[in-house]
């Protein structure tokens, strides 16, 4: 993120702030990339074990702190700097605009990049290629990195703020 801001210079907080105030132009095209991102998630976490099955043991995975510090830095990192620096990286700065043919091919190594970074084996690759398509689909639609931007990191506080509450009551209940 740092890089991005300071040397890439693709990352603003004035461009940010700016969006915020756009109903039409950003929250409508956030809502539909969040919605998006749950539909992916509900395909990869309900529909996806089930066709194949013993891929997956339905284990549930929550984090284990014992101190109140990391647990927050822990929060801050997986909610807010992750979804970021994947944006910055995996959208911005690897898809390119200009012919067709530029954008499919830097979309797809975009999509193949994210999920090898996250993913073991044909089927996990599969699984967080299509957990990447929307926000990959509302910047290739937008050019706008804010709004894939923002509906990541929604999507992500919504996906874990639960374990890091969890986790918070577990430190402060012992």
């Amino acid at each position: 993120m740092y890089y991005f801001y300071y040397f890439y210079k693709q990352f603003s907080f004035r461009k940010l702030k700016k969006n915020f105030g756009r109903i039409v132009t950003f929250w409508i095209p956030v809502a539909l990339t969040f919605a998006g991102l749950y539909i992916a998630n509900y395909i990869k976490v309900q529909v996806i074990p089930y066709k194949f099955i013993g891929v997956r043991d339905g284990t549930v995975q929550i984090i284990y702190h014992n101190e109140l510090f990391p647990t927050i830095i822990y929060a801050l990192m997986m909610i807010v700097i992750k979804p970021v620096a994947e944006e910055l990286f995996y959208r911005k700065a690897l898809i390119k605009f200009g012919s067709k043919k530029k954008v499919i091919a830097f979309t797809l190594l975009s999509l193949l990049l994210c999920a090898l970074s996250r993913a073991h084996g044909l089927l996990g690759i599969a699984e967080w290629m299509l957990m990447a398509l929307p926000v990959t689909i509302a910047y290739v639609a937008t050019r706008n990195i804010y709004i894939s931007l923002t509906a990541h990191v929604l999507f992500e506080f919504y996906d874990n703020i639960y374990s890091v509450v969890y986790a918070i009551a577990r430190i402060f209940n012992r």
